[in-house]
């Protein structure tokens, strides 16, 4: 129990609060350090959500759930590009959508590009191996050719993290936000959790400041609350919300018929799967449980589990999470104020010892995932994705999933794209398709007498005036 004097000092409200958990020793460094130093620790502390603490706590101390028993492959809808009578009458409904401004685009982008060799936000990394093109401006040109199609101005909100939003704004301020319009693009940046020791004590990073990691994609729903965007949205009529994340260069921003799929079925949350074929192949599986939908990590399921086989020799489970999201707006609501689980990761942080020095010392960070919602969602559309024309991330230097692989997918589909027109691109080296030239082949097909080769015949672009 802190001295009156030092009572004085603390808020009575935030003063309880520590002492009911016995964490007042959080305050010792900043009282040492001096009175700027504990006014902006209160700062700080004022801000911690208590009853997501306690959460946090009892986490500790329960470890994490064991797999459910009975899981049951999802159905599975044929990929978007497949010329199905369900497909054609959901790219209608899809486009409709569109066109009367119901739906909206989302992007998750709140990491860096360390893992890549690269300082700066992911979105930022230059991806395009011909045009230098960066992983945002992939994305935006995207957008914009989407726009073009529906007529109207789809707003785009990207969700950033603490440690990269002011970089992400200068990013695209420097670029005149790629013509989407500021009013159009919306930046949001994610929240953060204090991380704990394994004994439920807060970390410091500083005396003034407690050591915090940022919540996990499953903070999106929270950060679009809390940051008034989702009434911005509703402002313009939204009704639905298309979500992917950055590091995925191949995406089909907004897709029609998943978009159309997902409305039809009146669905609360969508997702879009690959085919898994390996067994090995390290991403969450989508399955059903008694009925609901859930998405279990990889690293939760047996070997055994992930190599059965179904009936047409395919792996039974087969269904491979690439966090690609629809979602009805109200259900986005829904799950801000949810408690979605708590996941930990026990990782050695620099925090502050009992000489105020910042060391490596054990700790637990904790964060929540975006499709922790979907059991509780009513209805759920499972749609696959075609992996070669529509997912290739790039999220290591080197190896698996790496600057090479995603380039290399990216070239594969640039050529099959161009070689379907007649075009002949160059035999050797990278090619590339100008961000933004087209949504797919088909949509490429309908600007055939606009486009020409350039650089050696290794770029497709628009044919300069």
């Amino acid at each position: 129990m802190p001295t009156d004097t030092h009572a004085t000092e603390i808020p009575p409200g935030l003063a309880r609060q520590l002492q009911e958990r016995g964490l007042e020793a959080v305050l010792e460094p900043a009282r040492r350090a001096g009175p700027a130093a504990l006014r902006a620790l209160v700062r700080d502390l004022e801000a911690v959500d208590w009853t997501m603490l306690d959460r946090q706590r009892a986490a500790l101390l329960e470890g994490p759930p064991p797999p459910p028993e009975g899981l049951e492959p999802p159905e599975l809808l044929p990929p978007s590009l497949q010329d199905t009578p369900e497909n054609r009458a959901a790219a209608e409904a899809g486009w409709e959508l569109l066109r009367r401004g119901g739906a909206a685009l989302a992007t998750v982008a709140g990491g860096q590009a360390s893992r890549l060799g690269f300082e700066g936000p992911k979105g930022a990394f230059p991806l395009g191996p011909v045009s230098g093109a960066t992983l945002f401006q992939i994305l935006a040109g995207q957008v914009r050719r989407l726009r073009e199609r529906a007529g109207w101005k789809i707003p785009w909100v990207i969700q950033t993290g603490p440690g990269n939003h002011a970089d992400t704004e200068a990013f695209f301020e420097a670029r005149s936000w790629f013509g989407l319009g500021r009013d159009r693009v919306r930046l949001v940046c994610q929240g953060t959790l204090p991380a704990l020791s394994e004994e439920g004590g807060f970390l410091l990073a500083a005396p003034d400041r407690l050591f915090r990691n940022p919540d996990g994609h499953g903070g999106f729903y929270r950060a679009l609350t809390r940051s008034g965007t989702l009434a911005w949205l509703r402002e313009q009529g939204v009704e639905h919300l298309f979500y992917c994340q950055v590091d995925n260069p191949l995406v089909r921003m907004g897709d029609p018929v998943f978009l159309g799929h997902h409305l039809l079925q009146r669905a609360d949350m969508s997702v879009k799967v690959v085919e898994k074929t390996d067994p090995a192949e390290k991403v969450g599986l989508v399955v059903r449980h008694e009925g609901h939908h859930l998405c279990v990590e990889y690293s939760d399921l047996s070997e055994e589990f992930c190599a059965r086989r179904a009936a047409d020799g395919g792996l039974e489970f087969r269904a491979g999470n690439i966090a690609l999201h629809a979602f009805r707006l109200d259900f986005v609501e829904a799950m801000a104020g949810a408690d979605l689980p708590l996941h930990l990761a026990r990782k050695q942080v620099r925090a502050l010892d009992g000489h105020l020095d910042p060391v490596p010392r054990p700790g637990v960070k904790f964060e929540t995932f975006v499709f922790d919602a979907l059991p509780r969602a009513g209805k759920v559309v499972v749609q696959l994705a075609d992996r070669a024309e529509e997912f290739s991330p790039v999220k290591n230097r080197e190896g698996v999933d790496s600057i090479r692989s995603s380039r290399e997918h990216a070239d594969a589909r640039a050529r099959r794209w161009m070689e379907a027109l007649g075009l002949r691109p160059a035999a050797a080296g990278w090619t590339e398709i100008e961000p933004g030239l087209a949504l797919d082949l088909e949509d490429l097909r309908r600007r055939r007498d606009e486009l020409e080769l350039a650089c050696g015949g290794r770029l497709l672009r628009r044919r300069r005036a």
